[in-house]
């Protein structure tokens, strides 16, 4: 029986909203699957009271999806449209180096720049100047400071999706659908309720529908199996009809669900469901936060008001070093609704909020979340001087997207430490930028606390390449041995675009589409309906007025004005040095012995059975300054942790570990040394390493002792309430330490005197501490 549909395209962002558009026009049957709600105007989600009624996708197919990942946390949206209904509008070309490596052949600037203007003219592309209401407070102020920091030459205003006619005024697009202008209200990022945002239901979608295409909304695919001769077979849950399974048979499948959800999607087929056994093992490969880091300035000396106008309206390049030593990044003010403003202190690390040291990632969430309603009450008048801030950057695309070999559970393998030269020039233009604001640099809790991301540009997992071995796509975009399979969104990117992606994705999957739809045809000159100048929408059309031309007129980028000085960009006065070293630790540990708090038996114990257990982790300080001036004094620990009969003879890897130095207690003569350290047993469960060293001061001189003895439980799964399956004492033995202080290094910096003045600081604080706990009692 042949397959229903010629195309079946599942997801509707940027890449499924090209793929479903263009497949439609060609005339060809196409059915479209979106996991989300269709929402129509005033439709969005406004209960400021709970978080449960409408917001989380994870609750009743909510707006947004937050996936805490090991590794990452991923913030992404669920409706019809994708990420454009809660992306901040902005729309960037990358640099036409950014294509010189790690694309394929036939990727340049020159060659995708007639797709990005086609891109331009489907999405009514202008920068905030185009709005009669003048710019926003914050837009003239981000100028201000940039010309202040000696950044005027690369300060520029993007193109933004977003319409600029007189407020409250509906009048038809170029495609027949009704919109108003914008209001300035600020809420882009949690979907606009006026429709002054140029989001992809409201064009390419539009058009698709009105060519034909078949839209299943709540529909979230689950598999895809191939047919014979031909085609694939999708089923997808369907849960507006109570989670009911179907299927959909189509020739051509266009998989488009977002660069996580899409990746995630193929693992399972090769790995859970085996029906696409074939699949290579560079899926899941290259994947790339595009370098995306928040940070915040609290208290500004002037009115910021950051609810004011669309959510971004202003960007700022940085461009320092060479080859492999370039830093290449955007910065860009942020925004909020007004009803959010409250939200923001219980961000700020730097106000005294009581937050337990010993959280992991999940729980560090929901103890912020508790934080964020006792402080929502703020007085507007306070919100209007906090600042928000979004960097986005050419990060080194080397994380790894995976399942867990026994509960199938999703996962990102994210390296921070060899992406901390990035994250660390981010962070002094944060500070930077804040000082010149009058203000305080706040970052994100969970980087603050956990040097854990946040990612809202995730792209990567199933690059293009021309070779199998070397990603998972051909270059025009099609699952290399699966023809009629194609990954048209994010995940086919094979690096970060160090820019808002949205419009790179866009552009890839025009060129890749209409590559796809050439052969499907027959006709290799086929090329979208726009760019041959032919006006395709007045019959389909129900309103009346005149309709805009649909010839594509090429636009300028507005980069182009951006200057980079010969050496780069201004650099830092702000210096941020990190630091690192290598401690091996070993000792026993004795499985089910009671009770858990029993370390010194469970120690003998273990040594009586042989029971070794031991870790080499090396610990990353990113920034020292923040590392002193926080009281939870934490650290990135990474490495490998050897437990007989629960790892593997060579050991486990250490995944997103944690480390806190000299954590207060309720005693000022006591602190704690904290080790956090989760892996995967030999058995595929995972694990968690949790251990402290106590030091405090008891009878005789037992400074050593207290410094060099951690006792150690280790619990089932990743959290701190898990039940104990092991206990014991692991210690730094002296050859050990000695070897240890060989191994600090300071990061972020090549000069002799910064390194020593870091080395100092952080044996100031060792020693310091030290001296309250036994020395201070002793001289009173």
């Amino acid at each position: 029986m042949a397959p229903a549909y010629d195309a079946l395209v599942i997801g509707t962002g940027f890449g499924g909203a090209v793929a479903a558009c263009r497949l439609a026009q060609a005339g060809l049957s196409v059915r479209v699957l979106e996991r989300g709600l269709r929402y129509p105007k005033g439709g969005f989600p406004r209960d400021w009271e709970d978080p449960l009624n409408g917001w989380l996708w994870k609750h009743g197919q909510g707006l947004f999806d937050v996936k805490l990942l090991p590794g990452m946390s991923i913030v992404q949206a669920a409706g019809y449209g994708g990420g454009s209904l809660i992306y901040a509008n902005v729309h960037l070309r990358p640099p036409a180096e950014t294509f010189t490596s790690d694309w394929p052949t036939g990727y340049s600037r020159e060659a995708l720049d007639p797709y990005f203007d086609l891109v331009a003219h489907m999405l009514d592309l202008q920068p905030i100047t185009a709005s009669a209401r003048g710019l926003p407070t914050k837009t003239k102020r981000m100028k201000d400071v940039a010309r202040q920091l000696g950044r005027e030459q690369q300060f520029f205003y993007p193109d933004l999706a977003v319409r600029f006619t007189p407020a409250g005024e509906p009048l038809p697009n170029k495609f027949g659908v009704s919109q108003e202008g914008c209001n300035f209200c600020g809420e882009c990022d949690i979907g606009c309720n006026v429709r002054a945002k140029n989001t992809l239901d409201l064009n390419y979608l539009a058009v698709a529908e009105q060519r034909g295409a078949e839209v299943s909304t709540q529909a979230e695919a689950t598999r895809i199996e191939p047919l014979s001769p031909e085609g694939y077979r999708v089923t997808y849950t369907d849960h507006g009809a109570g989670g009911l399974a179907r299927t959909v048979d189509a020739r051509r499948v266009f998989l488009c669900a977002g660069a996580v959800n899409t990746t995630e999607l193929l693992l399972r087929c090769r790995d859970e469901w085996g029906t696409l056994p074939r699949l290579g093992e560079k899926l899941g490969c290259r994947y790339s936060a595009n370098g995306d880091f928040l940070a915040f300035a609290m208290e500004t000396r002037e009115v910021w008001d950051a609810s004011e106008g669309p959510t971004i309206t202003t960007s700022l390049v940085v461009d320092q070093g060479e080859g492999k030593d370039k830093t290449w990044f955007v910065f860009q003010e942020g925004g909020h609704p007004a009803q959010l403003a409250g939200l923001l202190p219980a961000l700020d690390a730097g106000k005294d909020l009581k937050v337990p040291a010993d959280l992991l990632q999940k729980e560090l969430v929901k103890t912020l979340r508790h934080r964020s309603r006792e402080l929502a009450s703020i007085e507007g008048e306070r919100g209007r001087f906090h600042a928000v801030f979004l960097a986005m950057g050419r990060d080194r695309a080397n994380g790894r997207l995976a399942l867990r070999p026994l509960t199938g559970e999703m996962e990102v393998r994210w390296d921070v430490p060899s992406n901390l030269p990035l994250y660390r020039t981010q962070e002094q233009l944060s500070q930077d930028i804040a000082r010149a604001l009058g203000a305080r640099a706040v970052y994100n809790p969970l980087w603050e606390r956990l040097h854990i991301p946040v990612s809202v540009h995730n792209l990567g997992g199933c690059a293009m390449a021309e070779e199998p071995a070397y990603g998972v796509l051909t270059p025009d975009g099609e699952v290399h041995g699966h023809p009629g399979l194609y990954v048209l969104d994010g995940a086919a990117l094979p690096a970060s675009t160090g820019v808002n992606p949205s419009s790179t994705i866009a552009a890839v999957a025009e060129r890749n589409v209409e590559q796809a739809i050439r052969v499907a045809l027959g006709n290799p000159a086929w090329t979208a309906p726009e760019r041959a100048g032919v006006q395709p929408y007045s019959a389909a059309m129900r309103v009346s007025g005149p309709v805009a031309p649909a010839r594509v007129v090429p636009r300028e980028d507005p980069m182009r004005t951006v200057v980079i000085p010969e050496g780069g960009t201004v650099a830092s006065p702000t210096q941020v040095v990190g630091l690192r070293f290598t401690e091996r630790m070993r000792g026993f540990h004795s499985p089910g012995h009671a009770p858990a708090d029993d370390f010194v038996g469970a120690e003998r114990a273990g040594k009586r059975a042989g029971q070794v257990a031991e870790f080499v982790v090396t610990i990353t300080l990113p920034s020292l300054d923040r590392f002193l001036e926080e009281k939870a004094h934490g650290g990135i620990a990474q490495g490998t942790v050897h437990v007989r009969g629960l790892t593997p003879p060579e050991g486990a890897d250490v995944e997103n570990g944690v480390f806190n130095l000299f954590v207060d207690t309720d005693s000022f003569y006591e602190r704690r040394m904290l080790y956090l350290l989760p892996f995967t047993g030999v058995d595929g469960k995972r694990y968690l390493l949790d251990g402290y060293k106590e030091v405090r001061d008891d009878d005789g001189f037992d400074v050593w002792n207290d410094t060099s003895t951690l006792y150690t439980v280790i619990r089932e799964g990743s959290e701190r309430h898990g039940p104990v399956v092991s206990s014991g004492i692991i210690r730094l033995h002296l050859p050990d330490f000695l070897q240890q202080l060989t191994t600090f290094a300071v990061l972020g910096t090549t000069s002799p005197a910064v390194k020593a003045d870091a080395l100092k600081r952080f044996g100031g604080m060792f020693m310091g501490h030290l001296w309250d706990v036994f020395a201070r009692t002793k001289l009173q």
